[in-house]
């Protein structure tokens, strides 16, 4: 019962490689691109339903977070390299998210040892403006629908609905401006994390 929470992590996760198994085998199959457009929509449910199973439950951890966080990470690597496996968006894009990854986890990490988490009460972020970037509920919500609208609106793009050519790849560079925008803060202010 516990672990409740992260078993729908995981299950979201083990979706998204599914969806990016079979894309990749029949990337141009209508019918499939259509259900990865809705299976899309319900693993970002999934995303917001184990914060509330954790919660209603009062099963919430430390390490529930840094699950969620790493499922989160896995998740979207799996959608942006399966787009960039088919060349759909640039290689770039890639790498602006497994270097901001790696340098935010990197940092979350040395503050997890001084009892600090990445959101919540115990946040690292310390100004009120690295708060709002990396931790508020619209931060966090307005990053989890951009990215839901630009994997998904992907794969109707790239199929039957074609009218979205272009508003899936303006989605998709508003959400690397904010995985961005969202990291800075936590490499400005992890800083004291190596003094």
């Amino acid at each position: 019962m516990n672990q409740i929470p992260n078993l729908i992590s995981v299950l979201r996760t083990l979706l998204a490689l599914v969806i990016a198994y079979f894309i990749l085998k029949k990337s141009d199959d209508n019918v499939i691109l259509t259900a990865a457009f809705w299976l899309t929509w319900l693993i970002i449910a999934m995303d917001g339903l184990d914060g509330i199973v954790a919660r209603k439950l009062n099963l919430s951890s430390d390490f529930g977070a840094f699950f969620d966080i790493a499922c989160d990470r896995i998740t979207e690597l799996v959608y942006i390299a399966l787009f960039v496996t088919l060349k759909w968006i640039p290689f770039w894009v890639l790498a602006i998210f497994i270097i901001r990854g790696i340098l935010v986890d990197g940092i979350r990490a040395m503050a997890g040892k001084e009892g600090k988490t990445a959101f919540g009460e115990k946040s690292m972020m310390q100004s009120q403006l690295g708060y709002f970037l990396t931790s508020s509920r619209f931060m966090r919500g307005s990053y989890g629908i951009i990215k839901a609208f630009a994997f998904s609106l992907m794969f109707l793009a790239k199929g039957a609905y074609s009218q979205f050519l272009g508003i899936e790849m303006f989605l998709i560079y508003l959400m690397t401006f904010y995985c961005v925008i969202r990291g800075v803060p936590v490499l400005i202010e992890g800083r004291r994390y190596f003094s």
